[in-house]
């Protein structure tokens, strides 16, 4: 029996905020569908701790939380284990304000607690990494607030990406690096496990050329969202002019079933792919990036 077509928003606009909120309302059947009476997470992505484009913007949390908050009575949880000190980070972006705004919780990941998962290191023995345990409990509803991003290792950064890396121990985000091949099947052995119940990228600005902490801003003025994230992520590559099976844990996240990256078996509402395709231009070691598939 054939699944149903998962949707995939679109929305062009100048307004960050509102972008963000009317691309979750276009899915707000199957969003409220899945939440029920779940906790909350979102999961932000702060690769950097100073670095305002390289990080997710307060207003993608805030359009997020102002769609919530029509129909969710919880606390929200805002959780994230930063490439350095998340608190700072919570700062530096102005996520402090949020406290005072809506009914969240700020959380920093990286103080626990963890469980350890197998990973591979690049001859093929088994590493163990602390991943934390509030991102591997099913029953709490995930939200990657991710940003279109290239990136230095796996070609692009979306939103299974930040749940999967965003989810480790600061010190053990590097055991995942192990080559371009194990290292794109390692963030997919992750990702398999903090799988996203809601995708949210923010498309305003993106990053191109040397992400994800040193490219350059590239206006798109998109906002995209599923609750099936490698549809959100392969919509996501399109827009950017990206070719999807030339990304390792994607194409292993589709091997895998974990969702859904046939475009003739994706329904993307809103926008048309047409009015928002974006070319980035590519790491300057894209192609030794490519190297995955050898």
């Amino acid at each position: 029996m054939l699944r149903a077509m998962p949707k995939v928003s679109l929305i062009k606009g100048n307004d960050r905020r509102d972008n963000i909120r009317r691309s979750l309302e276009l899915i707000s059947d199957d969003i409220r569908k899945d939440l029920k009476s779940r906790q909350v997470i979102i999961k932000p992505n702060f690769v950097s701790t100073s670095i305002p484009l390289a990080s997710s913007h307060v207003d993608q949390i805030r359009g997020i939380l102002d769609f919530l908050n029509r129909f969710y009575s919880g606390r929200a949880l805002i959780a994230e284990a930063a490439c350095g000190d998340t608190m700072e980070a919570y700062r530096n972006f102005g996520y402090i304000g949020l406290l005072k705004e809506y009914d969240v919780e700020l959380i920093d990941l990286n103080k626990g607690p963890f469980e350890k998962i197998p990973v591979l290191d690049r001859r093929g023995r088994t590493i163990r990494v602390r991943v934390s345990s509030l991102l591997l409990d099913k029953s709490n509803y995930l939200i990657s607030a991710a940003k279109l991003k290239t990136h230095d290792t796996v070609v692009v950064t979306l939103s299974i990406k930040n749940a999967a890396m965003g989810s480790l121990f600061i010190s053990d985000k590097v055991l995942v690096h192990q080559g371009f091949k194990q290292t794109n099947l390692n963030i997919a052995e992750i990702a398999g496990r903090v799988w996203p119940a809601l995708s949210v990228i923010d498309g305003l600005v993106g990053m191109e050329r040397d992400g994800p902490t040193l490219g350059s801003p590239i206006h798109v003025g998109t906002a995209i969202s599923s609750t099936d994230p490698l549809a959100a992520d392969r919509v996501a590559c399109e827009i950017m002019g990206v070719d999807f099976n030339k990304v390792g844990y994607l194409y292993h996240c589709f091997r895998k079933g974990l969702g859904e990256a046939d475009l003739q078996r994706i329904d993307i509402v809103g926008q048309t792919l047409s009015e928002c395709i974006k070319p980035f231009r590519l790491h300057s070691t894209v192609e030794e990036q490519y190297g995955w598939r050898d």
